[in-house]
């Protein structure tokens, strides 16, 4: 299932990555620093860095570096969304079938 990227997608990409970027500028934590201190090859932390590309486990361990874990876990939370206080009091299914 692999196909271009559709371009919010891309977009976000870009945009994560430049946040990831400034935070770590504004630490003053070099690439270098940071890809050590989350067990990752420089390469790598620059692909994330750069372009937003990398695994979603290699972005949560420089979020966390960065202290912006939390953050990250609290903007994927469904409560947080008009949606999902709507639906907060029915009863959510463990799977979804399609039938």
């Amino acid at each position: 299932m692999s196909g271009k990227t559709p371009i919010p997608v891309a977009r976000a990409m870009r945009e994560v990555a430049c946040n990831l970027d400034l935070a770590r500028r504004q630490q003053r934590i070099t690439v270098d620093l940071l890809s050590e201190r989350a067990n990752l090859s420089v390469p790598t932390v620059r692909s994330l860095l750069n372009e937003g590309k990398g695994s979603l486990e290699n972005f949560l361990r420089v979020a966390r570096i960065l202290g912006m874990l939390d953050h990250v876990v609290a903007a994927t939370d469904p409560l947080n969304t008009p949606e999902g206080r709507l639906r907060a009091d029915e009863d959510t299914p463990r799977r979804v079938r399609i039938r």
